[in-house]
């Protein structure tokens, strides 16, 4: 059981003899519930790949269980979207994303996929994100999920075999389709080639060759690990993560409004609300949510550094003009101020 499970726990408990231990029950039910994650996009796109690589880690989403969807392109449901697209935008991605938020807590994340069929992805991915108004991550799908091992292949690259191809005298035009890299005189088997395309595909391979002959005497770990860049794996999992996170925060925020909601209507349950505002958990969660209301990171460190921030923002919502900001600045104010009583 994880401390914010801990918390609410004591929560239940505590409102267990109240005439509102129902409508307790049901705001923490509500906040622990499994998180409901979606991948969408047309079909064709590379859904599977990007489903495949966004499930193979575990995402910090405060104790809750993430279940993965391939969803549907006329369907935006779920805390977290991850929406695919290949090539140029449609109406149909332009619907379903113009149906979610936009916002910093949103948990939108748009991936470019099949960058490795694009002669500039990076360009692409931009010209995307001007048409939509969002963040669009180029991303080698099918590549990084074989680097993974939950690709298509199901099994982990063989460095062996690559470096075999490396040190091949191969023609500048053999590994320009399958049909030529099958047909090029080189000593391993055609199932162990076509294994490799299976695993990171064509692309891939050329530029794990490229990094080999540029570099004979990198390692492997470092070779896939030039490679996993190159596919933009590890910016869609950050982003995903960022997601993830900011959609519990906001569960704990909602969970926060909705008891104290309960409280202004049940006497009986407000002692035992207002204990649960006032621990260390619920202050942690409000300020979580704060930062990432205002896109800024908790500075943690000695205690002159949480002095220094306890009073950074106390300062800033003084000056605040926008109620919210305000708010997320006491949030952080307070969170500073009990790190300096631990």
């Amino acid at each position: 059981m994880d401390v914010a499970e801990a918390g609410l726990g004591r929560l239940r408990d505590r409102a267990a003899s109240s005439d509102a231990h129902a409508a307790v029950e049901s705001a923490v039910h509500e906040r622990l519930r499994p998180m409901t994650a979606r991948v969408t996009g047309r079909t064709g796109v590379g859904k599977s790949a990007v489903l495949a690589v966004v499930g193979s880690v575990s995402l910090d989403a405060d104790g809750l269980d993430v279940r993965w969807h391939e969803g549907r392109t006329d369907s935006s449901e779920g805390e977290v979207l991850v929406h695919v697209i290949a090539g140029a935008v449609s109406s149909v991605d332009t619907a379903l994303l113009g149906s979610r938020p936009k916002d910093v807590l949103d948990g939108t994340v748009v991936v470019l996929t099949k960058a490795d069929t694009l002669d500039d992805p990076a360009a692409a991915a931009a010209a995307a994100s001007e048409q939509l108004g969002r963040t669009v991550l180029p991303v080698m799908g099918t590549t990084a999920a074989g680097l993974r091992g939950v690709g298509r292949a199901g099994a982990p690259l063989d460095m062996a075999d690559v470096r075999a191809v490396a040190s091949a005298d191969l023609r500048p035009t053999d590994l320009m389709t399958v049909e030529r890299f099958r047909a090029a005189d080189i000593a391993v088997s055609t199932r162990r080639r076509d294994a490799l395309i299976e695993c990171i595909e064509l692309r891939g391979l050329a530029l794990l060759v490229d990094v080999l002959r540029q570099r004979p005497a990198v390692s492997d770990a470092d070779a896939v690990r030039m490679l996993a860049d190159a596919t933009g794996a590890d910016a869609l999992i950050a982003a995903v993560s960022t997601a993830v996170s900011a959609a519990a925060a906001a569960r704990d925020a909602e969970l926060h409004r909705t008891v104290q909601e309960i409280s202004a209507g049940h006497r009986r349950v407000r002692d035992a609300v207002e204990a649960y505002l006032a621990s260390d958990e619920a202050v942690a969660a409000e300020m979580r949510y704060a930062a990432l209301r205002l896109g800024v990171s908790i500075e943690t460190g000695s205690e002159q550094v949480a002095l220094e921030q306890a009073v950074l923002w106390k300062r800033r919502a003084a000056a605040a003009g926008d109620p919210d900001v305000r708010r997320a600045a006491l949030a952080l104010c307070r969170g500073h101020v009990r790190m300096l009583r631990r």
